[in-house]
């Protein structure tokens, strides 16, 4: 399984502070069933995190991993925040894009952004690259209008939720939007979004498979969450299409083409 946003290299962001808390993250992802993990610090202006030095830090986790034999693949990412995506350099994003290739994982604001993201979509799209959308049922702006975020996907957006709001952890309305989202069929990622091994930890496959069997949906839906789409963002290559399901009616929600 692959798991598309990590805060697994030690002592950029709010993420593992030294090596010891990577390889204690690295190994509770393995327990839980992944094989492949992208590290995606957060990007922007509340963390000094520079774009072009995160294959030093990126090779130094990996050969961790190989000394301590955790069979945890690991590939070079980025969280983007949005309000800065315009001022990052061309060089800078292809630093950040997921496992070396054109996919920016581009953060959902936790404020009103006041028409920001369709502007930020446009403009990453523009410059040839893919965009995934960072847990957007925890964006204030978002959760409160469906039609913004079916509209990012109508530009060529795809959609990462977080394992952990489809369980609730942060809280009834997140977890509600987000088995919205999955039933209408915008989330094309389930990710961890990990930070540490215990407090927020890489947990993703018994999560997924659990929503998926609870709400009806397919169970090749779980593949497709946390492998087959996610394997192809890295590869950039076309998507698979997803599993066919009736979504529920839906008061206030956009009818899907």
């Amino acid at each position: 399984m692959i798991d598309l946003h990590t805060h697994v290299l030690p002592g950029l962001d709010d993420g593992p502070e030294h090596m010891a808390g990577s390889l204690a993250l690295a190994r509770a992802a393995v327990a839980a069933g992944t094989q492949v993990m992208a590290a995606t610090p957060h990007v922007g202006l509340r963390y000094p995190v520079a774009p072009r030095e995160l294959a030093v830090r990126l090779e130094a986790l990996r050969d961790a991993l190989d000394r301590e034999r955790i069979p945890l693949t690991v590939v070079a990412g980025g969280e983007l925040a949005a309000g800065v995506a315009a001022d990052v350099t061309e060089d800078d994003l292809r630093a950040i894009g997921l496992g070396g290739g054109s996919c920016i994982l581009l953060e959902c604001p936790y404020a009103r952004s006041g028409g920001l993201m369709p502007a930020v979509v446009g403009h990453l799209r523009q410059g040839g690259f893919r965009v995934l959308l960072g847990h957007p049922e925890r964006s204030p702006e978002l959760l409160r209008d469906p039609a913004l975020l079916a509209g990012l996907v109508d530009a060529g957006a795809y959609v990462q939720v977080t394992a952990a709001s489809l369980r609730g952890d942060f809280g009834r309305s997140v977890r509600r939007y987000a088995l919205a989202l999955l039933d209408e069929g915008l989330v094309h990622v389930v990710a961890s979004d990990a930070h540490d091994a215990v407090g927020r930890p890489p947990e993703l496959v018994p999560i997924v498979r659990d929503v998926v069997r609870r709400a009806g949906l397919p169970a090749a839906t779980a593949r497709f969450l946390t492998e087959d789409a996610p394997r192809a963002l890295l590869d950039d290559a076309p998507l698979p299409p997803q599993p066919a399901h009736a979504p529920r009616r839906r008061r206030g929600w956009p009818r899907r083409r």
